[in-house]
């Protein structure tokens, strides 16, 4: 397998919103930024739906902490309303943050 027929991917926890092990995918396999997968959380110790970002695409990490930060996930991980419904939403000014994301390592639990 050539490295550049592999793309990497990153992801997050929907729960606690820290970055998980990132995975290479093929070319041509991979699934769309934004998709949900359910991963082992190394923070939350447990297997929990993690959103998936890829460089260069529609759904940055941006996003995520937009997602998050407006408390658009579930508490099994999945999402309350599709992230283009949501974003609407906010520019509109009908929802506002109900958390904050921190992820400075430094604040991190062990």
């Amino acid at each position: 397998m050539n490295k550049r027929n592999l793309v990497l991917s990153d992801f997050y926890c929907t729960k606690c919103g820290k970055k998980g092990l990132g995975c290479y995918r093929v070319k041509g396999q991979e699934r769309k930024s934004g998709h949900l997968k359910k991963l082992y959380c190394t923070f939350c110790r447990a297997d929990v739906n993690h959103v998936e970002i890829k460089e260069n695409t529609h759904y940055r990490y941006e996003d995520f902490v937009n997602e998050f930060e407006h408390d658009n996930f579930t508490e099994d991980g999945t999402r309350k309303i599709p992230y283009g419904e949501l974003k609407g939403m906010i520019l509109n000014g009908k929802i506002e943050k109900k958390k904050t994301l921190c992820n400075d390592r430094n604040q991190w639990e062990w």
